[in-house]
């Protein structure tokens, strides 16, 4: 069993200090169980690209190289979970949508992903990722990160379940006026791929003619589609569930869509 929470928070866009005190507090009130999976939305320190990209950005790669990078690690150790973050680190000739994993009592990331597929605004700043990235906790789990728009390109998900993904991580900043698309794609990729989806999304409390509204509604999916946990649409929360591994096995077994697609041994 794996336990996963859910950090749906409203980030204040140029104000990376107070997101993550915001953040922290949100996680450490939550008290979650040792050895969980915690999850934070896209950009969640500097809310979604920020006007000066340059300041905003950061190194990821050590808690020693980033205020996020440092914040993730501590996290990670108080509570003894692996947590995602997600941030902006720089690339050749211009930035990455990264996501960032950190384990307890680890100095160094983890793990990161790099964004396969941009959305229209990201496009004048930001470089495509061009790597399905995999990481493995508690032995059994093996999980892959997506962010966001990647939400819309079924192809990433499914070479992601032929590599031997039983976990699909989304972070997001979905926008309200598209929440439908939202959970109807998730959904549709738990389904087709008999998949957990864990998707976290950011949140707009009050959002005004600056600031896009953003849709919340995280969301916990089994691999038959049913949905297991939600997150209001209008308000931060922490959204969690406990995911069965064997319950997962038990129903690829039963009705075998994936067979001939995933190497029995993965399944």
């Amino acid at each position: 069993m794996l336990k996963v929470y859910l950090v749906q928070m409203d980030s204040a866009k140029g104000c990376k200090s107070e997101n993550i005190a915001r953040a922290k507090k949100m996680i450490l009130d939550a008290r979650p169980t040792e050895g969980s999976l915690i999850l934070l939305p896209e950009m969640f320190a500097t809310g979604y690209i920020p006007s000066n990209l340059d300041e905003a950005s950061e190194d990821f790669s050590t808690r020693e190289s980033g205020e996020t990078a440092c914040m993730l690690s501590e996290i990670a150790t108080e509570t003894a979970c692996t947590v995602m973050g997600a941030g902006i680190t720089h690339a050749a000739k211009g930035f990455y949508n990264h996501i960032s994993i950190y384990n307890p009592h680890e100095p160094q990331e983890f793990c990161g992903y790099n964004k396969i597929n941009l959305f229209f605004p990201e496009k004048e700043s930001f470089k495509a990722g061009d790597e399905i990235n995999l990481f493995t906790i508690h032995g059994n789990w093996k999980i892959a990160s997506f962010v966001c728009y990647d939400l819309r390109f079924p192809e990433i998900f499914r070479e992601a379940t032929k590599l031997g993904a039983n976990l699909i991580t989304v972070q997001a900043a979905w926008p309200a006026k598209r929440r439908t698309h939202w959970e109807t794609l998730l959904k549709a990729r738990a389904i087709e791929n008999q998949v957990y989806i864990v998707a976290v999304n950011a949140v707009s409390e009050a959002p005004n003619a600056t600031k896009t509204s953003l849709a919340g509604s995280s969301l916990i999916i089994a691999p038959t589609g049913d949905i297991l946990a939600e997150g209001p649409a209008q308000n931060e929360a922490i959204i969690s569930a406990e995911l069965d591994l064997e319950a997962e096995k038990n129903y690829r077994k039963s009705f075998p869509v994936l067979d001939g697609i995933v190497p029995p041994d993965l399944i």
